[in-house]
């Protein structure tokens, strides 16, 4: 059976990756490539076939990792083109796939090229520094946007830390007209989100955030208006056409594991355990309005079932005109995080890492709304190594160091299906 495509994922070291560094507009390259445009095509210099097995080889480095999906394109045999999920990376130049049937011929021909394709989302608008992204799937109960601010700020200063000002918006018509129900948004101040006040340390800037560069790790309280180093940042994106997670570290890439732990971002749609539910759109975000000289904290609920609210839905339970802060929660008591503590015995005691859907519960009203999906916590210390992937009961995954406050862990996330 040829595996299934729908689930997608990116990596910082993939060709032609649009990379985060210490300059405004970083994020919005990302996500452009990941969701909108897709990137990094290479040339194909041999595609053959064995059987239904086909072998792309490249003239050198492909970069690809395995389980990633790839578009193939131009090849005269049409039964070779189209998105496929990498089987196996024999090597620096190769990679092999599955196709639907075996083709007519074993070896293809024409001018052929290999991309990662996008998730297929809409970005309907933009301006400078600004870009909206909604899902195409009209089949969805709501469809909101992401609205995304980054670039420089009056109220700030471009040697700052660098992120995003994000927020979830329930209709728009333009970059800048904004309708309906916001996430975050405070009716005595509806810029809040948006526009900047003050100036230097003591100026604040945007609500809830998405940081991509600063000059300590999102463990050790980062101050925005310390100056972050220059170079390339760790990331990975995960998703689907309803949803995805952007995981970026705040500091250099190097081997220091403390660098390899992310911020965990994400946006879309979640699965509702309500029996109706028009508005099941989430945001995770940092969420302080702490002014440019404070120590901002990672304090995750994605990744620490105790740590402040900052997962926004876009409307609670009853479906109200107002955006409802809530928290995550594991089925196990564990109050420290994902992948922080040995809750159960040490994965080196059996060689086994379980981990379990995570769930959403709406602060204040404390009811059970939802469930993040294909985001599983994990009840033992890191269990895996940095991005290692996983393939369990036919599923393939994908393990991230996360950081929240001072707590090191890790999640796993799904990418697909065998």
């Amino acid at each position: 059976m040829v595996a299934s495509t729908d689930i997608k994922f990116y990596v910082h070291t993939n060709t032609g990756a649009p990379q985060l560094q210490n300059a405004f507009g970083c994020m919005i390259d990302v996500l452009d490539a990941c969701l909108v445009n897709g990137f990094g095509s290479q040339t194909v210099s041999t595609l053959t076939a064995s059987g239904t097995t086909a072998t792309a080889t490249f003239g050198s480095a492909h970069n690809f990792m395995q389980y990633q999906v790839i578009n193939i394109a131009g090849a005269t045999q049409t039964e070779y083109n189209g998105e496929h999920r990498i089987l196996t990376v024999p090597n620096a130049n190769t990679i092999t796939f599955e196709l639907a049937a075996v083709p007519s011929v074993t070896t293809a021909t024409g001018t052929i090229s290999c991309s990662l394709p996008s998730l297929g989302w809409l970005k309907p608008f933009s301006g400078t520094g600004k870009a909206a992204y909604r899902s195409a799937n009209t089949l969805l109960a709501s469809r909101p946007y992401l609205r995304v601010v980054d670039a420089l700020d009056a109220a700030y200063t471009s040697t700052y830390a660098k992120y995003a000002k994000v927020g979830i918006v329930e209709d728009m018509t333009d970059i800048d007209t904004l309708l309906g129900v916001q996430a975050p948004y405070d009716s005595a101040n509806p810029d809040n989100n948006w526009v900047g006040t003050g100036s230097g340390t003591s100026g604040v800037n945007g609500w809830a955030r998405w940081y991509y560069a600063a000059i300590a790790s999102v463990s050790g309280g980062l101050i925005n208006s310390q100056t972050p180093a220059a170079g390339n940042r760790q990331w990975v994106l995960v998703g689907n056409s309803d949803y995805f997670y952007i995981l970026p570290t705040t500091t250099v890439t190097s081997a220091t594991v403390n660098t390899q732990h992310a911020s965990a971002y994400g946006f879309g749609a979640f699965k509702s355990l309500l029996n109706a539910d028009n508005s099941c759109t989430f945001l995770q975000s940092h969420l302080t309005l702490s002014n440019n000289g404070a120590s901002v904290y990672a304090s995750f609920s994605l990744v620490s079932s105790s740590a402040s609210s900052s997962l926004l839905l876009l409307r609670d339970y009853a479906q109200s005109a107002n955006y409802k802060t809530a928290n995550c929660l594991s089925l196990s008591s564990d109050t420290y995080g994902s992948g922080v503590n040995n809750v159960i015995g040490a994965s080196t005691l059996t060689n086994t890492a379980p981990f379990a859907p995570v769930f959403i519960k709406e602060d204040t009203t404390n009811v059970l709304r939802g469930q993040i999906r294909n985001l599983f916590w994990l009840f033992q210390q890191k269990p895996y190594s940095n991005f290692q992937l996983i393939e369990k009961d036919g599923a393939l995954y994908i393990a991230a160091f996360i950081a929240s406050s001072s707590n090191l862990g890790q999640i796993v996330l799904k990418i697909g299906d065998l």
